[in-house]
């Protein structure tokens, strides 16, 4: 169903409402439907407004993963000053696979000191 005609019948029940007298269910239900509308019209001014680049999309949450990655492995390398950050991340490879590490798991579950 699209939203059109979603919005078509949502206008269709106010109207159906103006029957009956105006007491606080007709006016909760009314409500409702309203808050409905909104966020449909919501909906399609995003989807119209933001033309969305698929690489673009797809390079910017690549750079938000990579950097929140980053924070991680620097958040241990400070913890771990005398191991190489190349050394972490191949030791963290290695604890994603499942093998044993020399850096205890209980800095890779919080590793803020």
């Amino acid at each position: 169903m699209s939203n059109e005609d979603l919005k078509q019948k949502l206008l269709a029940q106010i109207e159906a409402l103006k029957l009956f007298p105006n007491n606080i269910q007709v006016k909760i239900l009314r409500s409702r439907i309203n808050k409905q509308l909104e966020q449909i019209s919501k909906q399609t001014e995003i989807k119209e407004t933001i033309p969305v680049d698929k690489k673009q999309q797809a390079n910017l949450s690549r750079s938000i993963k990579l950097k929140k990655h980053f924070r991680y492995l620097r958040l241990i390398r400070d913890n771990y000053p005398n191991l190489k950050f190349a050394e972490i991340r191949k030791q963290f490879s290695k604890r994603k696979r499942g093998e044993d590490v020399s850096i205890p798991d209980a800095t890779w579950f919080n590793p803020s000191p």
